[in-house]
């Protein structure tokens, strides 16, 4: 690194690093990194300036590998077990074949282009920092082309895709110093606020499979059905003269279709509602109706003393994000009995769910396993296929911490042979703003369905 006269500043790094998990061939790779940056402020024309501060442009790029591939997966392993079957009275230990392995195999490199600002206002009182960039995740560790059923094994790791990440970062600060009741009141206030989105820029996928990436997919998008605005059938007129619906239907062979039923929306005419091929080119009633990425994620804190006192409050939050209801918790806590007979039924299954006098509720009819099963050969278990009426905002703003303390004045406690002692009083996660529907947790949504805990706690800190 090189610094003159405080103003200009270069730096340079070089890194070779190398890993095992890769073959011999592939096993190393060369990360090189520049960055410049310029202090206007302290230039003669900006440095005698009462108002700026602080005013710093910078630049980077760079490169660096990831390696997090497991372990060892360019070598073809036997995998073994105990079999099912009994012969001779026992069960004999089987051994089983390799699967493919990638014939190449080597680091993911990530490239990122950096643009930033750095600014302060009256001595520092007013910190704003922003950057731009844009990061190249060149040969991604993902799998690979989709291969014929036929071959009687999954696809392997492979360098497949290569994706592009368009970001920015903002952060805000002040901090100041009132007096109040003669006394010095110290307080500060820091926020900062990210987005980014990404897509995939190469990956083989002729078909345009839409289980798979493929060129142009934005990271975490959200195919699904569009409900009909209506939500159910109300009548048994509307199934048999509406569009053919037994592929998304849950064993469409032993239990018809009936009003209360979700109903789905006729995209391309055809009179059916299915996904058809689920490819880009024949989705049948499929589009894009959300993407579960956090957007717009932000932070923020707030801290204070006075006389001794003290005070900290911290929020985060999610600005923009879309989840649909699936996995451990969801089952657990929002489709409940619609997913299993057996599960426990919360208050809004049991009073918001379609009856003939309740045709505007929440959820349809009771009906077991209609949230379980998507796609499989008993049918597509309609609410747990993706669509536009269960579809939650998961946007939210949560109180992570607030801390209030005070520490007795060291000139009382300094008779007791006591150097500092603080008492406080902590809450952990008090309340959260959010649409999303109310047994859910946003920063749990894909987890074993734990109940949610708020926590509260006095202490002391106490220094001898």
């Amino acid at each position: 690194n090189y610094i003159y006269d405080d103003k200009y500043i270069l730096e340079g790094n070089l890194r070779y690093d190398g890993s095992s998990r890769f073959p011999s061939t592939d096993r190393w790779a060369l990360n090189p990194s520049f960055s410049a940056s310029w202090v206007v402020s302290n230039e003669n024309f900006l440095n005698q300036s009462s108002l700026i501060s602080l005013l710093k442009f910078r630049g980077s790029w760079g490169t660096l590998g990831n390696q997090d591939v497991g372990p060892y997966p360019y070598i073809a392993s036997l995998g073994s077990g105990i079999t099912s079957a009994i012969l001779d009275g026992k069960q004999p230990t089987a051994v089983y074949g390799p699967g493919l392995v990638s014939p190449s195999l080597t680091w993911e490199t990530v490239k990122t282009i950096n643009g930033g600002i750095d600014l302060g206002f009256m001595a520092n009182k007013l910190t704003m920092s922003f950057d731009y960039y844009n990061r190249y995740t060149l040969d991604m560790l993902t799998t690979g082309k989709q291969l014929p059923e036929v071959l009687g094994t999954g696809v392997p790791v492979e360098n497949a895709a290569d994706l592009v990440t368009k970001g920015w970062e903002l952060a805000l600060g002040w901090k100041d110093r009132l007096i109040v009741g003669k006394k010095d009141f110290n307080y500060s206030l820091n926020f900062n606020l990210s987005d980014s989105r990404a897509y995939i820029e190469k990956f083989d996928n002729p078909t345009g499979d839409l289980d798979q990436y493929y060129v142009g997919r934005e990271i975490g998008e959200i195919w699904g059905f569009v409900t009909h605005p209506n939500g159910f059938y109300q009548t048994q007129e509307e199934i048999d003269f509406g569009p053919d619906i037994s592929r998304v239907s849950s064993y469409p062979s032993t239990r018809p279709v009936l009003p209360g039923d979700v109903r789905f929306t006729d995209l391309n005419g055809d009179n059916e509602i299915s996904w058809e091929e689920k490819t880009l080119d024949k989705h049948g009633d499929l589009k894009v109706i959300g993407n579960s990425r956090d957007r717009y994620t932000f932070g923020l804190d707030f801290n204070a003393n006075w006389n001794n006192f003290d005070l900290r409050a911290f929020f985060q939050g999610v600005g923009k994000k879309d989840y649909y209801p699936s996995g451990s918790s969801a089952r657990n806590y929002f489709w409940s009995a619609f997913a299993f007979p057996w599960a426990s039924i919360t208050e809004e299954n049991f009073y918001n769910h379609w009856t003939p006098e309740n045709r505007n509720a929440f959820f349809p009819r009771l009906k077991a396993y209609v949230a379980e099963n998507a796609g499989s050969s008993y049918g597509a278990a309609e609410v747990s296929l993706t669509q536009t009426r269960w579809m939650q905002d998961a946007s939210y703003i949560r109180m992570k911490n607030i801390t209030i303390g005070y520490t007795i004045p060291s000139d009382t406690m300094n008779k007791i042979g006591v150097d500092n002692l603080r008492l406080y009083i902590s809450g952990e996660n008090l309340f959260e703003i959010t649409k999303l529907y109310k047994y859910l947790d946003p920063e749990n949504l894909e987890g074993y369905g734990y109940p949610f805990q708020r926590t509260y706690s006095l202490g002391l800190s106490l220094t001898f």
